[in-house]
């Protein structure tokens, strides 16, 4: 889902020709690489992790997260494996790491794991007591919550452990184009969809595609007012400025909402509704503001609140940073 930017590449290498190789040697500098989780274990009485060959420590304010929640350092190497895989925790995932470097070695700010960057964008092939499958492929959408469970919900191949709620790696509940929850169930064949996840391949038959996010069209679970966030955006122009872009849908079309941090502390904005001509009933808001003299950085969630009719409806989502 996200990728190395060629601009980076190309400052990081004007920089590498622009200074003495001397002063390369001390200067702290920008770090970033994406691939495999080689190791997470401790060495020399500091957490680390190595990718690409690189060993990188990893402190108490470096930020983890899989694709739907925030880990900590022991979420990395240990436990049970997630469903489908047989290495612990995320070992041989795809792992992205953003730090610095100095002479003492190499530091993680952010680390980004998932078990691998898969994406399957087609039809569904198959949705019934049987299976559910995209393109042939037999797709398990993770469950989202502990009380949930996977769709579908089929007995475990002989030897292979019943896919479960893992906290690690969250499934989220499955939603429209509007961002609105639906029903698996309700998902016709032929229907476009799109899943991300990781595919675990079985030489004796079809691999599973296990899905962290999809979305189709199909009916909505809850037919009264609700909220949703389809996109978060935030980027940190300074210590003190960031500047938002969040987006999303309502029912019924028409009102304000308002855009706060995850715990609902800090508000950003307040935007109108507009309804949305494509879909009747609903409508369409988008927070874009530039916030200055702020006292805390971009939140890793943000809420969105809708009132109708002396009620309060809430939808969170990770913020993607830029």
């Amino acid at each position: 889902m996200r990728a190395i930017r060629s601009s980076l590449l190309m400052t990081a290498a004007l920089l590498l020709c622009a200074a003495p190789a001397a002063a390369q040697s001390t200067k702290q500098g920008l770090v970033e690489m994406e691939g495999p989780l080689e190791f997470a274990g401790a060495q020399n009485g500091a957490n680390v992790i190595k990718v690409l060959g690189v060993t990188v420590t990893v402190t108490p304010s470096t930020k983890l997260t899989s694709p739907t929640t925030q880990i900590t350092y022991d979420d990395l190497a240990a436990g049970p494996a997630l469903p489908g895989r047989t290495e612990p925790g995320f070992l041989n995932g795809h792992a992205i790491v953003t730090g610095t470097h100095d002479a003492s070695g190499v530091y993680a700010q952010q680390v980004y794991i998932e078990p691998s960057e898969h994406h399957l964008i087609g039809t569904v092939t198959r949705n019934d007591a049987g299976g559910f499958e995209v393109e042939g492929t037999p797709v398990v959408l993770l469950p989202a919550s502990s009380s949930a469970k996977p769709y579908p919900d089929l007995p475990p191949a002989s030897g292979t452990p019943a896919v479960a709620y893992d906290k690690r790696l969250p499934g989220t509940t499955l939603k429209n184009a509007a961002g609105f929850e639906i029903s698996p169930s309700s998902v016709a064949v032929g229907t476009n969809i799109v899943v991300a996840g990781y595919y675990v391949p079985n030489l004796a038959g079809k691999g599973i595609f296990y899905a962290h996010t999809a979305i189709a069209s199909g009916n909505e679970v809850s037919q009264g007012p609700q909220v949703s966030i389809v996109r978060a955006e935030c980027r940190q122009r300074a210590p003190d400025e960031i500047e938002w872009d969040v987006r999303g849908a309502t029912v019924p079309d028409s009102g304000t909402v308002k855009i706060l941090n995850g715990a609902g502390s800090v508000q950003y904005g307040v935007v109108n509704v507009s309804a949305d001509s494509g879909n009747p009933g609903k409508g369409l808001y988008r927070l874009q503001a530039e916030i200055k003299k702020v006292t805390q950085q971009c939140p890793t969630v943000v809420q969105a609140q809708y009132t109708v009719g002396g009620k309060t409806y809430t939808a969170t989502a990770s913020v993607e940073r830029r």
